[in-house]
């Protein structure tokens, strides 16, 4: 597998061994965010997560970068870009988390045994 880097193709991002880091931090980050708009997110909030992770990733890759002591002067404006792209799609995903679903009658039924 090519090296993943973050200027990488969405294909090659697509195509990640789950055994990478990146590959795992997609993943976390994707968990996350479909914890936080519900168990069950929309099509638009499937597409907004994995922009989100896809975002998340260069920036983490970037992050990793200047870690190193690589500079950031070539790719700064892509930085701040994918950044604020970050901002703006977490924005439009909602910033408080959806609601915690309702007990349901058998957890009611349960919390009285054990109360009891």
């Amino acid at each position: 597998m090519r090296s993943i880097c973050p200027h990488s193709a969405p294909h090659i991002l697509r195509k990640m061994d789950r055994r990478r880091r990146e590959s795992r931090l997609i993943e976390a980050i994707r968990a996350d965010l479909i914890a936080h708009v519900g168990s069950i997110p929309s099509a638009t909030q499937k597409m907004l997560i994995e922009r989100a992770c896809s975002l998340s990733l260069s920036i983490a890759l970037m992050d990793a970068r200047t870690a190193a002591g690589q500079s950031l002067d070539v790719d700064a404006k892509s930085y701040l870009g994918w950044s604020n792209a970050l901002s703006r799609t977490l924005k439009l995903l909602g910033l408080k988390a959806a609601a915690a679903a309702p007990p349901s009658l058998d957890d009611i039924l349960a919390r009285g045994r054990k109360a009891a």
